[in-house]
């Protein structure tokens, strides 16, 4: 499948500092390809750039319909961003009525009066809007208001649909109510969406793919499930809230299997690094599996004599706080902590699979 738009070598400075070094990045077509990284690290500056609202230092990008950043002329750069279509941070809507604002873009593209009500009107009802057309936009709430772009922004029917943080000034309810409009939407109209967020959770629901981006660099894109399985490097683990992640070096390795060596504690696990190689090491919580007392684990070979230093109600899982030598968290159900008897103080054995744990090059 070939891409729907591609970013090749893309960089760009302000006032001599390096903002945005994205080597390479593609987005497919009909896809919501979130890009998440902390703020400040570029996610805003790239998406103002695939609009065509900001020209790169150097770098290029290539568009669905064949043409290319680096040799557009001002007649292609308006047609090709009249496919486009952005919501920012804040609505920005005109001083007039919902449907007015709907209608904006539509009456800007010369469609006539009777067509571009009627498509506002469908829209609107769409959103859930229509008891609010003739409302004036400045008397809206927040959720409300950034419906209201949504619905102006959708009416068009762009080819890509650009989302720099549409969420970050709404309430919870707001935001998830928010969340379906654009999913619902996107899908439904087959439109291509860039969406970006300093934070993760908001886009998990949505996003068939995220791109992590952090100080400028591109450092992994993928699945959600892949990038949180499996981050490309300790700073993206970090980023995404890793709660298992550990400092050690490589001891020794053999065959792609590795002794390591963790706050002096040994482990084995899958690895390429040659020895000497400090480390950091990513075990997910659900990965780790609670034995009573200092029971066998069968085939499993990291057995971790464990205290336990804290038990807490997360929802409908049990959070344990263990002491491995290291610290150390697990998840468990409610039954299995009544059933093994599990409290702070308690001694059992943690059982980690070598398979289970994620090693990556020390960087930070």
């Amino acid at each position: 499948m070939s891409a729907f738009l591609s970013v090749a070598g893309l960089r760009h400075f302000y006032q001599g500092r390096k903002v945005l070094d994205v080597e390479s990045l593609e987005v497919m077509e009909g896809e919501i390809l979130a890009v998440v990284g902390p703020n400040g690290s570029g996610k805003s500056t790239l998406l103002r750039i695939i609009n065509l609202l900001e020209r790169p230092s150097s770098g290029d990008i290539s568009f669905w319909d064949g043409s290319r950043l680096s040799s557009m002329g001002r007649g292609e750069r308006r047609g090709l961003s009249r496919q486009m279509a952005m919501i920012f941070q804040e609505p920005l809507l005109f001083k007039r009525s919902v449907r007015a604002n709907v209608e904006y873009g539509l009456k800007a593209r010369g469609v006539k009066k009777e067509e571009r009500r009627r498509m506002a009107d469908e829209m609107l009802v769409r959103m859930d809007l229509s008891r609010f057309a003739d409302r004036a936009a400045a008397t809206l709430s927040g959720g409300e208001a950034q419906k209201t772009a949504l619905a102006r922004a959708m009416v068009l029917r762009p080819r890509l649909l650009l989302l720099d943080e549409p969420l970050v000034s709404l309430d919870a309810p707001s935001r998830k109510d928010m969340l379906a409009y654009i999913s619902g939407l996107v899908r439904e109209m087959g439109v291509t969406a860039l969406y970006v967020s300093h934070d993760y959770h908001e886009v998990l629901e949505i996003a068939d793919r995220l791109a992590v981006l952090i100080d400028g660099r591109l450092l992994q894109t993928g699945t959600p499930g892949e990038v949180f399985a499996k981050p490309a490097a300790d700073v993206v683990a970090e980023f995404l809230g890793a709660e298992n992640l550990l400092e050690g070096k490589v001891a020794e390795s053999r065959e792609g299997v590795a002794r390591l060596e963790v706050a002096g504690v040994e482990m084995e696990a899958l690895c390429e690094l040659p020895p000497g190689s400090r480390v950091k090491v990513l075990i997910h919580p659900e990965e780790v599996a609670l034995l009573p007392g200092e029971m066998e684990a069968g085939s499993v070979r990291n057995r971790l004599r464990a205290q336990v230093t804290e038990v807490r109600a997360q929802g409908a899982l049990v959070k344990v706080g263990l002491d491995c030598g290291f610290p150390l968290v697990a998840y468990i159900t409610r039954d299995s902590r009544e059933e093994m008897g599990i409290d702070a103080g308690a001694v059992i054995t943690a059982a980690v699979k070598a398979t289970a744990i994620h090693v990556m090059p020390f960087s930070t």
